[in-house]
């Protein structure tokens, strides 16, 4: 098999593993709205119960890093599915919100373990001109998993009202196949320590990075902000969404009574497939030389459509949220592809883990600040304005960069 072939299976396959780990990641707002009916949780209990999935999803990140940097990238991937797996199909005993609350705890440890051995991998086996084109196929997997949560999440509800746990069942036996597929077809690297192969030692395309501290601290603080947003909107969105008046319409072409809860989640799908369509767009239009300035305008076009959604009401807050989803995800190839150029080939697993660690560990607090503001003023007016501020705070940053990354980049 030649390298390129061998590169696009490898791919394709991390990249199935990034779109399962955000149908994971999305699970709980896929189907909060029922938990919280069930067990009859405050709009604050929700989100803490988000930051329970959240936390360890980002904390572990770093843990995950030096561990695949120890063991090998592939081996952790087929780990974090096969943990994932394990843990989802345990929520068929959930009967109490401290039992969810554990649980969640858990799948949010197994699924930290994929984006530092994920993304590792990819940049470990492309260079600065193709990284970002890979990251972009591999965010578009991403995204249309995270669109794919709630969409999933709404044709059961349709069919079986209030079985969560089923939806569970289901994302686990995914993950279970999933596992095997990468257990056979991705075999474990013969240098498990992440030294350099001997092939790269006589490539000269590829150079050993020194880690750069300053820029690298610059960017994982700007994913901060951005994680926190993420977090934030996305555990709400389905319910924010099912006050958008122009989904009710699909009672009437389809003939069937739909609840709110699987309304709000057909139409966050809708809104988060165009977070697709940004990772693949951004993966196209990145240029190596301007990444700093793409980042930072990335950023600062949330603003905008951060305060629109602050605002909207009926079919308005539909249209308000796929813009945002389209524009906010366009960072996702750009930041994926900057950050390597700051660190050590051999030391990329951990980078990338601390940088989620930031990114997805910080952003936990987004869902109980959302609901904490809803709680306060009884709509999410000042939840998003507050997200904005952070957007533009987090587009101040990367151009910070952009001196020093186009005098040391390959």
């Amino acid at each position: 098999m030649s390298r390129s072939s061998s590169v696009s299976r490898l791919i394709l396959l991390v990249s199935c593993a990034h779109a399962l780990v955000h149908l994971l990641e999305l699970s709980l707002s896929s189907v909060e709205q029922v938990i919280s009916d069930e067990f009859k949780l405050s709009p604050v209990q929700s989100g803490m119960l988000g930051s329970s999935l959240r936390l360890p999803y980002g904390l572990g990140a770093l843990i995950a890093g030096l561990i695949a940097d120890r063991f090998g990238e592939k081996r952790i991937l087929v780990l974090y599915l096969f943990g994932a797996a394990i843990t989802s199909v345990s929520f068929l005993s959930s009967s109490s919100y401290s039992m969810i609350s554990v649980q969640m705890f858990s799948l949010g440890a197994f699924a930290s373990m994929y984006h530092p051995a994920g993304l590792a991998l990819l940049a470990n086996e492309t260079t600065l001109d193709t990284r970002a084109r890979a990251l972009g196929t591999h965010g578009v997997f991403g995204s249309l998993g995270i669109a794919f949560a709630p969409l999933l999440a709404g044709v059961m509800l349709s069919f079986r009202p209030g079985d969560w746990r089923g939806y569970y069942v289901l994302l686990g036996t995914i993950s279970a196949a999933l596992a095997v597929v990468l257990f056979v077809y991705l075999k474990p690297a013969s240098n498990p320590r992440g030294i350099i192969r001997q092939q790269e030692l006589t490539d000269s395309v590829r150079v050993e990075t020194n880690f750069q501290l300053w820029p690298y601290v610059i960017l994982i603080v700007g994913t901060g902000f951005a994680g926190t947003i993420y977090g934030g909107v996305l555990h709400f969105l389905p319910r924010y969404l099912k006050e958008s008046a122009a989904l009710d319409q699909l009672e009437i072409w389809t003939g069937m009574t739909i609840s709110d809860e699987a309304l709000g989640n057909y139409s966050a799908a809708l809104a988060l497939v165009c977070g697709a369509l940004g990772q693949w767009t951004a993966g196209r239009i990145a240029r190596p030389k301007s990444l700093p300035l793409q980042l930072s305008c990335v950023y600062a076009a949330n603003i905008p459509l951060l305060i629109w959604m602050a605002y909207a009401t009926g079919a308005g807050r539909l249209i308000a949220a796929s813009l945002w989803a389209f524009v906010h995800f366009m960072n996702q190839p750009l930041y994926n592809s900057l950050l390597p150029e700051f660190l050590p080939r051999h030391r990329r697993s951990v980078g990338y883990g601390l940088s989620n660690m930031i990114g997805f560990g910080i952003g936990a607090v987004g869902p109980p600040l959302v609901g904490l503001f809803d709680e306060w003023f009884s709509d999410y007016t000042m939840s998003y304005l507050a997200m904005a501020g952070f957007a533009l705070v987090a587009a101040m940053l990367p151009p910070c960069l952009l001196s020093r990354f186009r005098a040391t980049s390959r």
